[in-house]
């Protein structure tokens, strides 16, 4: 399929899609114009599955792996049960000051806690019982970021990852290091017995698994 085509089909998918919150919308385009990667903040479509699965899922523990500006948190935050919580990890501060300023004071927020650390590190130290979580971190940890979360997440858990075709560099031999980790992170969830496994081609892959 032609780029052009699929741009037009992802923009026909955006406009009959009901729309972010305005917060949300502030919060991308403060990304796109003061981030120097604007591309690693999860789109509307990708934002909006996210909430959707969210508000299915009704978590009362979310893990958000990868942060960034705070905006697929936010995002999760909106499908929580009562009194629930979303714990985002985010290895730098350097995007702290564009999210302090669109998301303090946004009460959906207020559920959201923030942690600035390595997510093997921070994973390691947070053993919750987690019901839905969103990896998005840097490729070549995802397999050691599934071997920590697999004893860490309840039946019926729902497991959502991104860039799992990793731009279809997992199609083409050889591998890059990110390429492979990305792999073994496909093949991992395939061969285990813990996971029902889909890939989906969304953006640049997501794969969603259920925990048995």
């Amino acid at each position: 399929m032609e780029s052009s085509t699929l741009r037009s089909m992802y923009a026909y998918c955006e406009q009959w899609s009901h729309p972010e919150s305005e917060i949300l919308h502030q919060l991308e385009r403060d990304t796109f114009l003061n981030t120097p990667t604007p591309q690693m903040l999860s789109g509307k479509l990708q934002g909006r599955m996210l909430s959707f699965l969210s508000q299915l899922k009704r978590p009362h523990l979310a893990l958000d792996i990868g942060g960034f500006t705070g905006y697929s948190a936010r995002c999760i935050a909106e499908g929580l049960s009562a009194g629930g919580t979303v714990h985002s990890i985010e290895i730098t501060d350097d995007y702290e000051h564009i999210r302090r300023r669109n998301l303090d004071g946004d009460p959906i927020a207020e559920n959201i806690v923030w942690h600035h650390a390595d997510a093997i590190e921070c994973i390691s130290k947070l053993d919750h019982p987690w019901d839905f979580v969103f990896v998005d971190a840097a490729k070549s940890q995802y397999p050691a970021i599934l071997k920590l979360l697999e004893p860490r997440m309840k039946a019926g858990a729902l497991l959502v990852a991104d860039n799992v075709l990793w731009y279809g560099k997992v199609l083409s031999e050889p591998m890059d290091a990110e390429t492979k980790a990305v792999h073994l992170f496909n093949q991992q969830l395939h061969d285990s017995p813990a996971w029902q496994t889909i890939v989906l081609p969304v953006r640049d892959g997501w794969s969603l698994s259920v925990r048995r």
